[in-house]
């Protein structure tokens, strides 16, 4: 089954001091996405080449605190949080999981108008009754869309991702399944990628990734 790496989430309790920093480490500063409405955060992004990104995300203020947005607020800084997989039709991708042994969540369309720009639009599910968290992706299928990567500010290309659990074979399989390029290894739950920029390597990691609860 083909699938290519979409994006990986960086969770931060405060975007404007995760966007400096970043801009700060890289030398490029992300572009403002949008909020979510009903999901309580905001995000802004940047792209690694013209069909992978970086989506930083953290607490909206301007909405409610949500189940999703509360556990970014107490965060000490960014960290990885999930990552995503691109596919096309989303259902028959989650019926293949499912014969994996993979039970995913309910197919949800979502929506954000980044500022300046026409309305976006996306359908998504996760993988949940397991205990992966974020280490487990997400899946995406960007409909009739562009690409937000085409629409972002280029930081690098992506050096390296590397998955490691106490028990990483489900992941590994899913991996082979999908083709993407992400090492997986026994260790201690966790979630690291390198990619390159103006400034030189730049490497972000998660331990024990939480994930989006979808």
């Amino acid at each position: 089954m083909n699938g290519h790496i979409d994006h990986f989430v960086l969770a931060a309790p405060d975007l404007a001091r995760a966007c400096a920093l970043f801009e700060a480490d890289t030398g490029v500063r992300p572009a403002f996405g949008g909020a979510h409405p009903g999901r309580g955060t905001h995000n802004a992004l940047v792209a690694f080449d013209a069909s992978s990104y970086l989506e930083i995300i953290a607490p909206d203020p301007a909405q409610p605190a949500t189940s999703m947005s509360a556990p970014m607020a107490l965060l000490t800084g960014p960290t990885l949080l999930h990552w995503a997989v691109r596919c096309s039709g989303v259902e028959s991708v989650a019926a293949r999981l499912t014969a994996m042994g993979w039970t995913p969540t309910e197919v949800r369309r979502m929506s954000r108008t980044p500022p300046g720009s026409v309305r976006l639009a996306w359908e998504l599910f996760g993988l949940h009754r397991h205990d992966y968290g974020g280490l487990a992706p997400f899946f995406i299928d960007w409909l009739e869309c562009p690409h937000p990567a085409t629409t972002s500010p280029r930081v690098g290309r992506p050096l390296a991702v590397r998955l490691t659990s106490p028990e990483p074979e489900p992941l590994r399989a899913l991996v082979e399944e999908f083709g993407v390029d992400v090492e997986v290894a026994v260790g201690a739950a966790a979630m690291s990628l390198r990619f390159d920029s103006p400034r030189g390597e730049i490497r972000y990691e998660g331990l024990a990734p939480a994930g989006f609860t979808l």
